[in-house]
């Protein structure tokens, strides 16, 4: 399954992003998802599973079976949106506690062992110093997620965005 997060506005988001199917799920990051706050009930208590009871509940089941996820997100300093980082941040549950040496750096190991694509797109008024940002906080990304793949597409504007399914 293909996953789109995205923190485009609905009208945005019709008009930008493909049709929801069984292989395409859209996920948008607002309203309504609370930041993490380091509880690691994901681990311990529910595993796998967000304690927190709202909306990020269901992304973490949406990313566990997806082996495509595509992030669209106004760049913030070369990174993302609140609204996208607080999503993001609530997939830890997606690792297990333990760590282990991967690409020659220590990291979590995955819950599940399917290694997915992993693309951004981000748009807004970027400059130079922080598409390089970007591209090194998508490899790190990459890397923690353990992802098969990963790009990075940079856009002026939401109204230019192009997704591919």
């Amino acid at each position: 399954m293909h996953l789109i997060l995205h923190d485009l506005s609905p009208e945005q988001a019709r008009k930008h992003l493909p049709v929801p199917s069984e292989t395409v799920r859209l996920f948008a990051a607002a309203p309504g998802v609370k930041h993490c706050v380091g509880c690691y009930g994901c681990w311990v208590k529910t595993p796998g599973a967000c304690v927190i009871p709202d909306r990020g509940q269901e992304f973490c089941k949406l990313l566990a079976k997806a082996d495509r996820l595509t992030i669209i997100s106004r760049c913030y300093y070369g990174g993302f949106s609140p609204d996208i980082k607080a999503v993001i941040d609530r997939q830890i549950g997606c690792s297990l506690p333990w760590f282990h040496i991967y690409e020659g750096e220590m990291h979590h190991l995955p819950r599940y062992e399917r290694r997915m694509e992993l693309a951004w797109h981000l748009y807004g008024d970027i400059n130079e110093a922080e598409r390089e940002t970007a591209r090194r906080y998508l490899a790190a990304n990459a890397r923690n997620m353990h992802a098969a793949s990963s790009a990075v597409v940079f856009y002026g504007g939401a109204e230019e965005l192009e997704v591919s399914v």
